[in-house]
């Protein structure tokens, strides 16, 4: 496993990087040493074998192939597991800092994933910030294929945390992957379950939405439940960049109270009752009605996005998804998605 910085690098370099790691991996390694379900072939050194099926995995034959099964068998060739390890770092590096390209879905099914899946992330703080045993106490809660394959689980760390990616479609659910993290992780310390996402761009937003809420934490005044969801913080998350995030406010909560009919008063009556400072009076004399029917209108908001804007907090997700979605409406937003 690699520490990762989810906000640094250009993506020009991140390609240049991800292309000479896949070249070197090419020449160092072969798809039988990768093999999830495959024993060591372990001599007395601690040498990894190979067969004359396997000895040119890299690619050309003649001069190539003895190249590639000389390099298999020399003093120090990866052991199998060391190899896995190694490609779940470069792959685990690579979505968080949101490459998720042909080249890394073509690492993940070496890996033993496949091209559509469902998967959703959790991270945490390993107890006594030992990284290993958490990820195998991780690892060996989680349910088997129903080939008795060991489950699709893709872990990293990042800043002291250690971050799970698990597949959710096939023997596990989010609600076992949610009760793994309360688990394995240090419970004094914040511990984040992330969103439920699809195939491998799902798989980078996932792994950068919990790297991102927990680094959020920092700027948030509020309790958040333990553990915590990436939803928690998505006003934090927006603002310092999470395009997942800004995202998720505008079409869950700005769009849906905007709705389809131009009349609904719903979104105006929201926006107004915040500008007001939260006065049911004061949103009634803007509007002309009665404060029961702001109270109702309130309550049907509520019911439409899932956020209560008599709540404080609530009240702010509320505030951010607004501004958010008028920014977007008024075609403020550059190609890049960045104001």
């Amino acid at each position: 496993m690699v520490s990762v910085s989810a906000r640094s690098g250009s993506g020009s370099d991140r390609k240049d990087l991800l292309d000479l790691l896949m070249a070197r991996l090419a020449v160092l390694l072969g798809d039988d040493v990768l093999e999830r379900d495959r024993p060591a072939d372990v001599a007395g050194t601690g040498v990894v074998g190979t067969t004359d099926e396997t000895a040119g995995t890299a690619g050309a034959p003649g001069t190539a192939d003895q190249s590639n099964a000389a390099a298999a068998t020399a003093p120090g060739s990866p052991h199998p597991a060391d190899a896995r390890t190694l490609l779940e770092s470069i792959v685990f590096a690579c979505l968080a800092e949101s490459t998720d390209d042909e080249r890394v879905v073509s690492l993940m099914h070496t890996l033993g994933w496949p091209a559509h899946y469902v998967c959703c992330s959790i991270a945490g703080t390993p107890p006594a910030h030992d990284v290993a045993s958490c990820a195998a106490s991780i690892r060996s809660q989680l349910p088997p294929h129903a080939d008795g394959t060991p489950q699709d689980c893709l872990i990293g760390e990042h800043d002291g945390n250690l971050v799970a990616l698990v597949r959710v479609d096939d023997g596990t659910s989010p609600d076992q992957v949610a009760h793994i993290a309360e688990t394995c992780f240090d419970g004094h310390e914040p511990i984040c379950l992330g969103p439920t996402r699809q195939n491998a761009d799902g798989a980078s937003r996932a792994i950068r939405a919990v790297i991102n809420a927990l680094f959020a934490l920092n700027a948030c005044t509020r309790e958040v439940p333990q553990p915590m969801r990436c939803e928690d913080l998505l006003p934090e998350r927006a603002l310092m960049g999470d395009e997942d995030a800004r995202d998720e406010l505008i079409t869950s909560i700005y769009e849906a109270l905007k709705g389809d009919n131009p009349n609904d008063p719903t979104l105006q009556t929201v926006s107004i009752f915040l500008d007001s400072g939260a006065s049911l009076d004061a949103t009634a004399r803007a509007l002309s009605v009665h404060p029961n029917t702001v109270r109702y209108r309130l309550k049907r908001a509520t019911e439409i996005c899932g956020w209560d804007a008599t709540d404080t907090r609530e009240a702010y997700v509320l505030s951010t998804a607004i501004t958010l979605g008028r920014l977007r409406d008024a075609g403020l937003w550059r190609d890049d998605g960045t104001l």
